[in-house]
């Protein structure tokens, strides 16, 4: 009986840091990632290069083949960070290979598509006193990675009201584009 409660409690403990090391992984992309979009601001191909990094961001034990979506979008900075209606990029997983090219014009294969497109580069406002942009200021661009978490251990299936697929971890990272005269 004691084997069988220690046995249980170790594995649990093992699928929580799995778990918890998913987590941070995917903190870790979107933190990344949002630094990335930053710094291109309206660079033809930023999208490209920040959806790379994700997959990059994401390695063992989690798998990147378990993101579900990266969204970019323009940060609403009267509220509490939520993104302006009609003005995010969805980009859904979906283990492809398509092309896409690189702010230094390289072509690279990515396993996403664009769902919904209401963000693009050239609409993005990096420009101190907003010269040549729509919006007076420069932009507030967030980035959220979803990732669809898999039990890596028989753990939740002997609890039961675990079975199935593991919790969908989502991080959101908000900064300020870097601004260029």
């Amino acid at each position: 009986m004691v084997i069988i409660l220690f046995i249980t409690c170790f594995v649990s403990l093992v699928e929580f840091a799995f778990l918890f090391t998913a987590w941070g992984s995917v903190g870790f992309a979107s933190h990344d990632a949002a630094q990335l979009v930053a710094t291109y601001g309206n660079t033809t191909g930023a999208d490209c290069s920040v959806l790379q990094r994700v997959g990059l961001d994401i390695n063992a034990p989690s798998n990147p083949a378990l993101i579900k979506s990266v969204d970019i979008f323009l940060v609403d900075t009267s509220t509490n960070g939520s993104p302006v209606a009609g003005k995010e990029n969805i980009w859904n997983y979906d283990g492809g290979s398509h092309d896409c090219k690189t702010p230094a014009g390289i072509t690279i294969q990515i396993p996403f598509t664009l769902d919904t497109t209401g963000y693009p580069t050239d609409d993005r406002c990096n420009v101190n006193e907003g010269i040549g942009c729509s919006r007076a200021t420069v932009d507030t661009i967030g980035v959220k990675v979803s990732y669809q978490y898999g039990w890596m251990t028989p753990f939740p299936k002997l609890v039961g009201f675990l079975a199935g697929s593991g919790p969908l971890l989502s991080q959101t990272t908000i900064m300020r584009l870097e601004p260029i005269r």
